[in-house]
């Protein structure tokens, strides 16, 4: 006799028992949902209660981002054009009035302002900057960068600055040590 066929009429017919599949699945299914319910609230929990500084490797990840994805191409080895209309002490006036609010008046984001942002505004003296082309910075400055503090500065993308002028700040980022 098989297990899933019995005896249960009182005429001693046999009668088709049907297994269920029980509740295996059922608890399989329970046991996902909370384990990414789980995971969910802990990326939630971290993000909402972390740091006020970028992790470990956020800034280098950035950068790649910026570098290979963010500035088109025909940008990336522009240099600063060679002309009466941009000058260092041009950018370093623009910079005073535009930059220094969130990076400081040495560039190195130590600003009130730039230190509560997250992320936290740019030190323009360090590598991570002063390693950029002049047209990756130009484009930085001119279209600004999203999910960040840093508005567009260029006419042409909502901010206040001609092309000399932007890349007159190019030309002041580069004395920045």
């Amino acid at each position: 006799m098989d297990s899933d066929v019995g005896i249960g009429s009182e005429d001693g017919d046999e009668v088709q028992v049907k297994k269920g599949r029980g509740c295996l699945p059922w608890i399989i299914v329970l046991i996902v949902l909370l384990g990414g319910a789980g995971a969910t609230a802990f990326l939630m929990g971290t993000i909402i209660t972390r740091e006020e500084t970028p992790l470990p490797g956020e800034e280098f990840i950035t950068d790649i981002g910026l570098r290979t994805i963010a500035v088109p191409g025909e940008f990336q080895n522009k240099r600063i054009p060679k002309t009466q209309a941009v000058s260092v002490a041009k950018g370093k006036d623009l910079f005073s009035g535009e930059c220094a609010q969130c990076h400081g008046a040495g560039g190195k984001g130590d600003a009130e302002l730039g230190r509560t942002m997250y992320p936290p505004a740019v030190d323009l003296t360090k590598n991570r900057t002063q390693s950029k082309t002049d047209g990756q910075l130009y484009w930085l400055i001119a279209h600004g960068v999203n999910l960040t503090g840093m508005p567009a500065w260029g006419k042409d993308y909502g901010g206040p600055n001609n092309d000399d002028e932007i890349w007159s700040m190019v030309a002041y980022i580069r004395t920045l040590k």
